[in-house]
């Protein structure tokens, strides 16, 4: 048979790769690895979103719904984002996915063509420039503007507008994002949006850390005027609620795109889970004590690592304004080390067993010398693993 040569062109994400090169490295040498890996909240789901879960089973509600999601559950999105943004949508606006990633393909299925391009800033979420190679477009990447350890990465505006062409279909951006946590401001998100419409392209705005800020306040494009005319907003339940093993996020768009699209959903996955549609409605009407909680310990939790990671010679840490994760410059250290950023992460794990992200699995501009690290992690593991981070900095520079 003929495989179909674009899967040839796709890549897997690092981050469950080198969760899997943790698990063979603890197997192999005993070693309790300190992960600051994977994406993934610390905290168990919220209970009063598992009983939801457990009532919606206990009442039957475990066959199939409608592709685009229930309809209260399409309700409740949309009464929820005027509430927060003003976003002015009705359920029709509104499409229920099978998690983020599966919002992320949808929305590039709408508005991406063959044979166009993609803008997308970056560092950036891997799975944005896959979906787009397998749609036949070209990923084009456009570097935040590196401004040193005390601001951390800016937004240059004009980079967008030079890499625009009449190729060009979608710009998209993760706000806050992922992996450098900056949150850009309301200034830079209309100036997006404004490019976008002017050039008559689709914005799609991934906003899944929008709960995670830190300093200041977000801005959502659902807050623009107009915003469903050329803008499409991707979200996900599973870091607010931290839901992450629930599959279950959104769309919303203009309600022409989210028809069109709701036929792609049917023959793509039927539908997200009934019972966990239902857990959805209670996470979005329910307590958000617990979510504030999980954000003010995850707010601790950045501090305690930014000033951890400053301590270390030649580690350039800056201090992200949201989401949870850091991307420090170590350029020093790999000269000190004569080491390559694939060999720093390799190494650290198997002689320290602390997991780090190399900076190139999110980007091809500054992966050669930042890696990622999450802090959905406990605070003595955020202690002890930047102690032995130092300690194998200090064990391999070549004075």
């Amino acid at each position: 048979m003929r495989i179909n040569y674009q899967l040839r062109e796709l890549e897997g994400e690092q981050a469950f790769f080198f969760l899997s090169k943790a698990r063979e490295v603890a197997k192999e040498t005993g070693k309790e690895i300190i992960s600051f890996g994977i994406g993934q909240p610390d905290f168990d789901t919220f209970s009063h979103i598992k009983e939801a879960a457990k009532r919606a089973i206990d009442e039957g509600k475990t066959g199939y719904t409608e592709s685009a999601g229930i309809p209260e559950l399409r309700e409740t999105i949309a009464n929820y984002l005027n509430k927060r943004y003003g976003a002015g949508v009705n359920y029709k606006n509104v499409l229920v996915t099978t998690g983020g990633k599966t919002a992320i393909f949808l929305a590039m299925v709408g508005v991406v063509q063959r044979d166009t391009e993609v803008l997308i800033v970056e560092p950036s979420y891997y799975a944005y420039g896959q979906v787009a190679k397998f749609l036949g477009a070209r990923p084009i990447y456009v570097p935040l503007k590196w401004m040193g350890k005390d601001i951390g990465f800016e937004l240059d505006l004009e980079e967008v507008k030079k890499r625009i062409s009449p190729k060009t279909s979608a710009i998209v951006i993760n706000n806050p994002d992922n992996p450098t946590g900056n949150v850009f401001e309301k200034e830079k998100i209309k100036a997006l949006f404004d490019l976008a419409r002017d050039h008559n392209l689709a914005l799609i705005s991934d906003e899944v850390y929008d709960y995670f800020v830190y300093d200041g306040d977000f801005f959502s494009v659902t807050q623009l005027g107009g915003w469903t005319e050329n803008s499409v907003l991707i979200q996900s339940f599973s870091k607010t609620f931290s839901m992450t093993g629930w599959r279950l996020g959104y769309l919303a768009a203009k309600e022409e795109l989210i028809s069109l699209l709701d036929t792609m959903a049917v023959n793509l996955y039927s539908c997200a889970p009934n019972f966990v549609q239902w857990a959805g409605i209670e996470a979005l009407n329910g307590d958000f004590s617990p979510t504030y909680k999980m954000i003010s310990e995850f707010n601790e939790r950045r501090k305690l690592l930014y000033n951890r990671l400053s301590e270390i010679n030649g580690v350039e840490a800056y201090m992200p304004g949201g989401a949870f994760y850091m991307f420090p410059r170590i350029a020093q250290v790999l000269k000190s080390t004569g080491m390559s950023i694939r060999d720093f992460v390799f190494r650290l794990l198997r002689e320290k067993g602390v997991l780090v992200l190399p900076g190139n699995s999110f980007s091809s501009h500054y992966g050669e010398e930042f890696i990622r690290l999450s802090y959905a992690t406990k605070r003595e593991k955020i202690e002890r693993g930047t102690e032995l981070i130092k300690e194998f900095v200090e064990e391999h520079k070549k004075d």
